[in-house]
């Protein structure tokens, strides 16, 4: 009896390799039970030249699995191995979605039978500097929109400050009035100098 285990991940294998320490076997048993060796296919411990040996179809699912966790490696990888990842199954498209977690372009196109990996990630990247953009641009007008209406906020209490300095109430009297700090009025005093 051959084991062999293929280890979808880019995390090193866990556990034992061999089947008998796999199993809770009874003391007495271990040395009446064969010996079996885990063979193990483990992305982490092979090079991406190793793994692509296992033919394009595995080797590029385990190529790409080895090394999603570094968007720079990955991107190194998808140049090196351009013509194989240009010509990804539905079935290793999905196995690598599944296993990686990455989320790609739901409507990436299947072309004469495959997906063109290279494709994808560069629609995700898009996707995400896109999302990115818009978060930013949300952010500014959220703040830019609090900002504005501290700005308002503070010619309205200019204004009054003014008015009530003019007609001889104390810096004091004008902050107890305006329910603002001595701090924020004189702040305030300073904008409208500017």
């Amino acid at each position: 009896m051959t084991a062999i285990v293929i280890w979808l991940s880019a995390e090193p294998w866990p556990g034992t390799k061999n089947l008998i320490e796999m199993l809770e076997v009874p003391e007495e048993y271990v040395m009446k039970l064969p010996y079996y060796p885990l063979h193990l296919i483990e992305p982490f411990a092979l090079t991406n030249e190793e793994l692509m040996k296992y033919g394009p179809e595995v080797g590029t699912v385990l190529v790409f699995i080895k090394n999603s966790k570094n968007q720079y490696q990955l991107s190194d990888v998808l140049k090196k191995y351009e013509a194989e990842f240009s010509n990804v199954s539905p079935l290793a498209y999905d196995l690598i979605n599944a296993v990686t977690k990455i989320e790609f372009d739901r409507k990436i196109k299947i072309r004469n039978g495959v997906i063109n990996m290279c494709e994808a990630i560069i629609q995700m990247q898009n996707s995400s500097r896109n999302e990115g953009f818009k978060i930013g641009k949300d952010e500014g007008i959220r703040i830019g929109k609090h900002e504005g209406i501290e700005i308002g906020r503070n010619q309205e209490l200019r204004k009054m400050a003014v008015k009530l300095l003019a007609s001889g109430f104390s810096r004091e009297a004008v902050a107890n009035f305006l329910e603002i700090s001595n701090t924020h009025l004189e702040l305030v005093l300073s904008e409208e100098d500017k």
